[in-house]
């Protein structure tokens, strides 16, 4: 009788493992795409997202612009994990993640509902340790393969890059951070300006500065007021500057009511936001587009 159970029990697994199968694939589209030469997206065996359903990929916000005949919403909920192909090569797979879940994602992500972002809007998120962000090399969106195949269609684009200049902390709790905002795309990009915005409401978007000690595990932020729009996901390009292509802008933002934070070395980070819910026609405003998005920006500074 023993030995019947144990067979027995193996093909429960086997059946369970069968069912998950098909579940997958009865959630998905019925019909897989062709795995093209240029960047697409699997879930299970079949391909959800290939070159002819991309508009194009911001490299710098790890982006994923869909065409008007996608949406996000056919798959995205139910794939549990896709990998990305280049080229016809498997280069790396990536996680969906619920957003109301209370555990965090770890390596190449999506959020999943609630999302940021629109349905036309597959935003490839990153989580690692700050080692990680740090290591050239150790973020797996980022292959020369991908940028081959992108380019092939002429789906690439560069879109914005920023980083710290300098960040200075006085012993008053007054830091003057200056940050270098650069397009790097033919396109003009509006973004938001916080000397427009003010400092509460940027900061709506972003949770600003703070320093970070390794040694001790500590991190100092700023005090900065957070100012919510009304309703919560509005937006005025009154906010706004615009970018032209090939330029670049230093963007100041002076704290000044600081954590007070210790003499040492420490780690810079900042978030340089963009909107998020932003309807597809309404990317198009009259001399640019608008710039959706984040930017991790980190830097080694030493407070006196």
């Amino acid at each position: 009788m023993r030995r019947a159970i144990a067979p027995l029990i193996l093909l429960l697994f086997v059946l369970a493992g069968c069912e998950k199968e098909m579940d997958l694939a009865d959630r998905l589209p019925k019909a897989s795409l062709e795995l093209t030469d240029g960047y697409c997206l699997v879930a299970g065996e079949q391909v959800v997202v290939n070159h002819r359903d991309i508009s194009y990929y911001d490299y710098g916000a790890h982006l994923l612009y869909l065409k008007s005949h996608r949406s996000s919403a056919e798959f995205l909920e139910e794939a549990g994990s896709l990998t990305v192909y280049a080229g016809g090569e498997e280069i790396y797979m990536v996680n969906t993640h619920p957003g109301y879940s209370s555990s965090m994602p770890w390596g190449p992500f999506i959020w999943t509902f609630p999302t940021f972002y629109e349905d036309y809007i597959i935003a490839i998120d990153l989580m690692a340790t700050l080692t990680g962000f740090m290591e050239e090399g150790s973020d797996s969106r980022e292959d020369p393969r991908i940028v081959k195949a992108l380019k092939k269609y002429g789906q690439y684009r560069e879109g914005l890059h920023c980083e710290i200049v300098s960040c200075n902390y006085s012993g008053s709790g007054e830091v003057l951070l200056h940050l270098k905002l650069s397009n790097r795309d033919e396109v003009n990009y509006y973004y938001l300006d916080p000397e427009k915005m003010g400092m509460g409401l940027f900061h709506y978007f972003t949770n600003g500065l703070s320093l970070w000690n390794d040694d001790e595990g500590q991190s100092y932020t700023n005090r900065a007021e957070h100012i919510s729009p009304y309703p919560w996901d509005s937006w005025d390009l009154e906010w706004m500057s615009l970018l032209e292509g090939g330029s670049s802008v230093i963007i100041t933002l002076e704290y000044n009511n600081f954590e007070t934070v210790p003499a040492g070395t420490y780690m810079a980070m900042f978030n340089f936001p963009g909107l998020a819910h932003v309807e597809r026609d309404q990317l198009a405003q009259r001399h640019g587009q608008i710039w959706l998005g984040k930017l991790q920006l980190n830097r080694e500074v030493v407070v006196e």
